[in-house]
């Protein structure tokens, strides 16, 4: 009995998981059954786990007060990687974009794709590399450069993105950003770009991701993508400029009228392809970047 609870759980898990990552019922079933069935996990030395699931015991930054602070050196190996970074969806609390755990540069070999951009064999420094890549994405969306305007997707397809997103209901493209030619990205994309907060797993993401074959990665964070206040529209409007000035008297609580949550609501679902062309195409040279 006890055995068969255990099963459960650990597939309701699987379950959930998948669903967080866009799958519909039935593909997150079968998902999950091939999750249960499907061996160890990830396979890779012990202290490549330990790493990943701990990094700031093996990963420092010059100058930082907490995990991920400071100044970083960002190399041209860094960016060749980032270039071929391929985005999921994170589906926990409101949700957010996120290094897609099954192939977070495009290939599910990810010990290997790391070795050949960083030209070593040394797993440990492998992973340490792998962690990094973290430090490079919060940097590299606060400092690259991208111009307003249309860019189409390069390493995820427009049925994906859509699959991605689908536990939100019937979206249209627009809602996506997905238009014609590609994705329209407008300043207040970019704006809140500048804003998003980058996060790596904690140690029991990472451990759930590994045991279920997924790499634990960097991405936003899924309860406050924008920030530390309380609500997620009041970190967008803040970010964007149209947060009301607070009353005179009594507490400062922020209302958003129907046209501009669902306009809010919109932009937010339109990180993920946004930030996805923004990683292909934006412009940044190799050197030494703070996070703020």
């Amino acid at each position: 009995m006890f055995e068969r609870a255990k099963y459960m759980v650990s597939f309701v898990g699987a379950y959930r998981r998948a669903r967080r990552h866009g799958d519909e019922h039935q593909s997150a079933l079968a998902r999950a059954a091939d999750d249960m069935f499907a061996g160890p996990g990830i396979e890779s030395p012990d202290s490549v786990h330990a790493l990943w699931c701990d990094p700031d015991e093996h990963v420092t930054v010059d100058g930082g007060g907490w995990f991920g602070a400071g100044a970083f050196d960002i190399t041209a190996a860094h960016l060749d990687l980032l270039r071929h970074a391929r985005l999921g969806w994170d589906g926990a609390e409101r949700g957010a974009p996120c290094l897609d755990p099954t192939a977070p540069y495009g290939r599910a070999d990810l010990l290997s794709q790391l070795g050949e951009v960083f030209e070593t064999d040394a797993v440990d420094e492998l992973a340490r590399r792998h962690v990094e890549m973290y430090f490079v994405l919060a940097r590299f969306l606060r400092h690259a450069v991208l111009e307003p305007g249309q860019y189409r997707m390069r390493n995820v397809t427009a049925p994906r993105l859509r699959a991605v997103l689908r536990g939100y209901g019937e979206l249209r493209d627009e809602d996506l950003g997905l238009g014609a030619y590609g994705v329209l990205v407008e300043p207040e994309h970019l704006q809140l770009l500048r804003g998003i907060e980058i996060r790596w797993p904690s140690p029991y993401e990472c451990a759930d991701r590994l045991a279920a074959g997924r790499f634990p990665a960097a991405g936003a964070d899924p309860k406050r993508p924008y920030g530390d206040f309380t609500f997620i529209e009041v970190d967008m409007a803040r970010i964007l400029g149209v947060l009301p000035p607070p009353p005179s008297e009594g507490p400062a609580v922020f209302e958003p009228g129907p046209e501009l949550a669902r306009r809010l609501q919109r932009l937010h679902w339109q990180m993920l392809s946004t930030m996805q062309v923004f990683l292909e195409h934006a412009e940044l040279a190799p050197g030494r970047y703070e996070l703020n």
